[in-house]
């Protein structure tokens, strides 16, 4: 019987005009194993197209192929409004489908359009009501572009070599002990590349930031008619001008800032957020540390305070 056609799903990570990035489309199978978390991790260049595998999920081995793109004033259609956030920093999408259990070896523009129109419906919907929005599933669609080819399983084909023949037909020659050995060794050097290359798209991008860590406060009890201060650390391999922004929930975005790294190294950065609640009042807030430039890193920690 003749091989199924592929199939992809499209997913888009973006942030509002208020919110920061977010999955808000993701495949149908990543979202029932709660594994959509994963495309937050690709990172692409504008318009160049990137194929990233995924190994080691409960649903199964993915390749991801996107592109980042910023929207063009004709992108929102019927929404009013510029094609900026509330900093009047530009929108931008990162799209693409995602393939289970295989790969692609060229990929078919015609595949990223559709995912494409599928991705701006749905941010459509996001920006017309965004904290209200709830994530949407993609469902698979037939892909053009052409998968990599499998490995054959079939057995070797031995032929004979005549009647008459007394000598044994040897499909293959073993190994010797010294190519077994080498093999071996070929083989974990694969592995550890593979997973040291996997580590630096998880860290963003293998640049010079390699760790953001939200700091825990020192009381869950605060005074609410002061600002509550949140502190953050940012560490680096080499030096580096680092861009910054902070996203709070439910206060929003923050203006982008920067920091400068002479050499590796740790610095603190922090902001303030000021409670809306009385002496007594129990609240929650989330705040999140993005680091936009020179690589792209972020963590964020959900704080459950009480006013004294």
């Amino acid at each position: 019987m003749p091989d199924s056609p592929p199939h992809g799903w499209a997913f888009l990570v973006a942030r509002g005009r208020q919110l920061g990035y977010q999955a808000l489309l993701v495949p149908d199978f990543l979202a029932e194993s709660n594994e959509y978390g994963v495309l937050d991790r690709a990172a692409g260049g504008e318009s160049a197209v990137e194929i990233t595998p995924v190994h080691g999920l409960a649903a199964g081995d993915v390749v991801l192929v996107y592109r980042s793109e910023r929207l063009g004033d004709g992108d929102l259609g019927w929404l009013s409004g510029p094609v900026t956030d509330q900093f009047g920093r530009p929108l931008e999408l990162l799209y693409g489908f995602v393939l289970a259990g295989g790969g692609v070896s060229e990929v078919d523009d015609a595949d990223l359009a559709t995912a494409r129109a599928e991705v701006i419906a749905t941010y459509r919907r996001f920006l017309a009501a965004e904290s209200a929005f709830e994530r949407e599933i993609s469902k698979p669609f037939v892909l053009r572009s052409v998968p990599e080819p499998a490995l054959s399983t079939a057995p070797a084909h031995i032929v004979d070599p005549g009647a008459g023949a007394r000598e044994p037909v040897v499909a293959a020659a073993s190994p010797s002990p010294i190519a077994r050995r080498l093999l071996v060794v070929v083989a974990v050097i694969a592995i550890a590349l593979s997973v040291a290359v996997w580590s630096l798209l998880l860290r963003g991008r293998g640049g010079p930031v390699t760790d953001v860590e939200l700091v825990e406060l020192e009381s869950t009890t605060v005074d609410c008619s002061q600002p509550v201060t949140v502190q953050a650390r940012i560490t680096t391999d080499a030096a580096a001008t680092v861009t910054y922004h902070w996203e709070s929930k439910p206060a929003g975005d923050s203006r982008p800032a920067t920091g400068d790294f002479a050499s590796a190294g740790t610095q603190t950065v922090q902001t303030d957020f000021q409670p809306d609640a009385e002496a007594g009042e129990e609240f929650t807030f989330t705040q999140k540390l993005v680091v936009d430039e020179p690589n792209s890193v972020d963590d964020s920690r959900e704080y459950k305070l009480t006013c004294r």
